[in-house]
Order: structure tokens, then sequence, then C-alpha cells
């Protein structure tokens, strides 16, 4: 009879276990920072945060604090994590007290504290309640960057890259980048210290593209010195001069 007790008893903790070291992965997966792409109270968020996109942070270190900025004011509380991608914030927020004029941060923060559900895929989180949704896309340097602006004289990205874009691809922990220039695949050396960075010895392949300005890219790549990362935007820069912007892109 004791025995059969302490079998269950054992099996009544490996299973409690189990589903606390479940929830401890799922707070660690949603570490880092999100800054927010689409909402369901906004046809266009960069129109209605035009105070800066709002962010969030969470850090599963210090019991999955979140902390951001809602477009207008800091806030900072606590989340909290349940099973099925359950998912709860507290019931107000602690914040900084300025005044924004035309901005939806009071929207932004009423859908985020009625989130109760979330969604997580390839970098992109998504929260949701019964009446609205907030997605974000994760703040990082790895992935794919493709070309935004390109500042050589005035001629736009668009007009250069009409059919297709060129892009980069980073990783973090690797010395290497990949990419295309709208015609060829590239890749080379990528050298990286805090705020500095370097393409070197980059190479194509050299399938013919009629009316695609590779050189035009390849050239850009070759002058980058250092570089600013705001949100999902990548800003290329020689010294503290602008040559490219990128936008990051999520399958």
């Amino acid at each position: 009879m004791k025995k059969i007790i302490l079998y269950c008893l054992t099996g009544i903790l490996l299973t409690a276990c189990a589903a606390k070291k479940e929830i401890k992965e799922d707070q660690t997966l949603l570490n880092g920072t999100w800054e927010l792409a689409a909402a369901s109270f906004s046809k266009d968020v960069s129109k209605d945060f035009k105070e800066g996109l709002p962010t969030l942070t969470f850090d599963s270190s210090e019991n999955l604090s979140v902390y951001g900025y809602d477009g207008c004011n800091r806030i900072n509380g606590r989340a909290a994590l349940s099973k099925n991608n359950g998912i709860s914030f507290p019931q107000e927020f602690i914040s900084t007290m300025m005044a924004c004029s035309k901005v939806k941060d009071s929207d932004y923060k009423q859908a985020l504290l009625a989130s109760t559900n979330y969604e997580l895929k390839n970098n992109v989180l998504i929260l949701k309640s019964e009446n609205a949704s907030l997605k974000f896309h994760k703040v990082s340097l790895n992935g794919n960057w493709y070309l935004d602006k390109i500042y050589v004289g005035k001629i736009k990205a668009a007009d250069l890259y009409p059919y297709k874009k060129p892009f980069i691809k980073i990783d973090i922990n690797k010395p290497t980048f990949t990419g295309n220039t709208a015609c060829n695949a590239l890749n080379g050396q990528l050298l990286m210290f805090q705020n500095t960075m370097k393409f070197n010895h980059i190479s194509t392949t050299e399938m013919f593209c009629q009316d695609v300005n590779e050189k035009v890219f390849i050239n850009a790549l070759e002058k980058v010195t250092h570089y600013k990362l705001e949100g999902t935007r990548l800003i290329l820069l020689e010294k503290d001069k602008k040559i490219m912007e990128m936008v990051q892109q999520y399958e």
C-alpha cells in the first residue's frame, strides 16, 4: 500500500514539474523586444503612432516582467502565462504621464491589457482578446533585410529595382552574410562590433539581368561602417552618413 501511495505521489510531482517547466520554456520564447506591426483598431499604425511605434519587452528572468513604450509613455508591469497559450497582464501598467495628441496609446493599452491568448511563429507575436488583436515583430538583427531606401543621388530604390528588391540575410552567430542583388545571389564576410558593421569580400553569381542596378547596391554595401537598429528598420551608415535603409521581412 505504501509503495502504491509513493508511486502516485511521484507521478503527481513529475506531472507538476513538467507543467511548470513547460510554462517556463514558453516564457523564455517571449523574451526580447517586440515592435507593433498591426492592430485591429488601426488601419495604419505608422500614422496612428507618429511619436514612434509601441514596443513591448518580456524578461523571464524577472518573473516575466514587461516594459516598453505605448506610443506616448513608458510602461512596465508583469505578465502571466497559462496553459493553451493563455496570457494575462495587470489591470493597469505603471506609466509615465506625458500627454500626446493624435496618438492611439489608450487604444493600444486597452487592447494589450485585455489580451487573453498569444500566438508565436517565425518571430511574429500576436496577442488576442475577444474584441481586439495586436501583431508584433521581434526586434533582432537576425533575419532577411530588404532594401527600402538608398541614398545615391535622387534615385529611389523602387526605380533602381522595379521588379525585385535586393536583400541581405544576417545571422549574428556567423561571421558571414548572404543575400541577393535583385538578380544574383551574393555572400561575403560580415564583421560586427558594438555599432560597427563591415561587409567584406563580397562575391556574387554571374547571371545577366537587364535593367538591374546591382553595382549600386554592392558599392553601397562596401561603404558601410556602422549601423543603427530602429525597430524593424536597419539603418546602414558610412560613419554618420546614411547609406541605405533596410526593412525586415518575416515569412
